[in-house]
């Protein structure tokens, strides 16, 4: 029963932190909507530090555990490996590493489109965004227009401190964005105290919010105190989900990145103890151990208690000394037996516990669908269709994350047009017009390709295949063709001169010739 309810305990500890905060609007209050904040702060906001921590290669298990060794004297190596980010920053960039190509339904020019992803630099903004979606299973962006620029800016909010409320209803709307933002109090030393005051944040379709400093602890639950008010003219904030479940790329193997972490520190611990390999000696100690009885008084009425405790403390420090010392047996002429000296080392199973991490680390690829490019069998003699099979989870699990990441892009850009008509600016399209091509980030061998249908056949123009060589542009390409082009005209227009002067001294000998 015990394993029952620690199942039943991990399991809604999980979905606690995945909850979709839901409410009917004219309940949101600030007093419920500081409830919903304090809910967020205890049950979401750590497994999301949890997750950016694994990011990092802070492994939270391998690393909060106060000691893993039985042994107080042992080694007690400890050793994170970001299998996380390694996850995380390959499935970003598979899908986003190539900038999204975004393109309209006409063939008009859209020069404020063009300004709005030029002023924010999209190309690296929705790459952010993809990457806390892969890591926490969601991400927020603020779309806002800035009024002395007078251009829609786009900024990316922090998941760990941001969440939206939805309505109720069968298919849930967003009603209010919320952001609770830490306050660094600095004391009259110049130095940073704990953060002890929040400001809240929140968005809804028509207001913007900003709340005075409240305390986390004491006083959110109760509400807070609105200190601005701001209208808006649209929901400015995005949330973007990973997945339904808005889990995140290495959620599901967490516990075999734990695993993985220990198996590899008990390695580093072995072989440090084997280098201070406990010594054994083995004869007549005896002496040794009534020594310590000589500096105690044997009329000392707590005499017992002393000696034991003189004792305790020799074999700590034999223990500490990473010395074994015992005592030999006496023949049965009085002789003394097994005098020795030797080091005690544990038996290592070498082929089974390589055996075991290498199974660990195949299935946290294997699970969380990344290929394991140090495989040495993973792209040998392998055809274009066997490739293909062997990245299917990567393209599979790519085209669910883009097409969650193009409903959030939708959103952004209608957002935009909502900011651009409140105020009538010069944006001449509709937001639903806009398309978003993703282009997977793989190493391919063009040139190889075009050979064979070269071979094949087909025909390329020079300044396609322009584009393939190495370490030029084709600008650079066409300008080095065009001055050769140059030279070798001025030499055959010195060639042609040199030689018509040739025929007209042969003309001239010719005419003194015949005179």
């Amino acid at each position: 029963m015990t394993d029952v309810n620690v199942n039943n305990s991990t399991y809604n500890n999980l979905k606690n932190a995945l909850m979709v905060y839901q409410e009917d609007a004219s309940n949101l209050t600030a007093e419920r909507v500081g409830q919903f904040i304090k809910h967020h702060y205890d049950n979401q906001r750590p497994r999301m530090q949890m997750l950016d921590s694994y990011y990092k290669g802070v492994d939270s298990k391998i690393n909060d555990e106060v000691k893993r060794r039985r042994d107080e004297y042992g080694a007690d190596v400890r050793i994170s490996h970001p299998f996380a980010q390694e996850i995380a920053d390959f499935h970003t960039s598979f899908s986003v590493g190539n900038a999204i190509t975004i393109s309209v339904n006409d063939d008009e020019e859209h020069p404020t489109l063009e300004e709005v992803n030029a002023v924010n630099d999209v190309d690296a903004l929705y790459y952010d965004l993809f990457s806390d979606m892969s890591k926490f299973g969601r991400s927020f962006a603020n779309v806002y227009r800035d009024q002395d620029e007078r251009i829609e800016k786009i900024v990316q909010l922090d998941p760990q401190s941001t969440f939206i409320i939805y309505s109720q209803d069968v298919s849930p709307k967003p009603l209010m964005a919320v952001r609770y933002n830490p306050i660094s109090v600095v004391g009259t030393n110049g130095e940073t105290t704990a953060t002890i005051q929040y400001i809240i944040e929140t968005w809804t379709d028509d207001e913007y919010t900003r709340s005075s400093p409240v305390d986390m602890q004491s006083g959110i639950a109760d509400g807070y105190t609105i200190a601005e008010r701001q209208p808006l003219v649209t929901m400015p904030v995005v949330e973007f989900w990973n997945n339904s479940q808005r889990m995140g790329d290495y959620d599901g193997v967490i516990s075999l990145i734990d695993a993985y972490d220990a198996s590899q520190s008990d390695t580093a611990n072995y072989m440090q103890d084997s280098n201070d390999a406990m010594l054994v000696i083995q004869g007549d100690i005896s002496d040794l151990l009534d020594s310590a009885s000589t500096a105690i008084d044997p009329e000392d009425k707590d005499y017992l208690d002393k000696l034991v405790k003189a004792k305790k403390d020799m074999l700590a420090d034999i223990r500490k000394t990473r010395t074994l010392v015992l005592q030999s047996g006496i023949s049965a002429t009085g002789q003394q037996t097994n005098v020795s000296a030797s080091y005690l080392t544990k038996s290592y199973d070498v082929n089974g516990v390589e055996a075991y991490k290498n199974r660990l680390y195949k299935n946290i690829h294997s699970f969380s669908r990344t290929p394991d490019v140090s495989d040495e069998n993973f792209a040998s003699n392998a055809s274009g269709v066997a490739m293909q099979y062997k990245q299917l989870g990567v393209i599979q699990l790519a085209k669910t994350k883009r097409r969650m990441f193009e409903k959030g892009l939708n959103r952004i850009y209608r957002i935009v047009q909502a900011l651009e008509q409140a105020v009538s600016g010069p944006w001449n399209l509709d937001a639903d017009d806009i398309n978003f091509m993703f282009t997977d980030n793989l190493p391919t061998d063009d040139v190889n390709t075009i050979q064979t249908l070269q071979q094949s056949g087909a025909t390329f123009p020079q300044a396609y295949l322009d584009r393939f060589a190495p370490g030029i542009t084709p600008d650079e390409m066409q300008g080095l063709r065009d001055e050769q082009s140059v030279t070798q005209n001025a030499m055959q227009a010195e060639m042609v001169r040199l030689h018509e002067r040739d025929n007209a001294v042969d003309d001239e000998d010719i005419e003194e010739e015949d005179e």
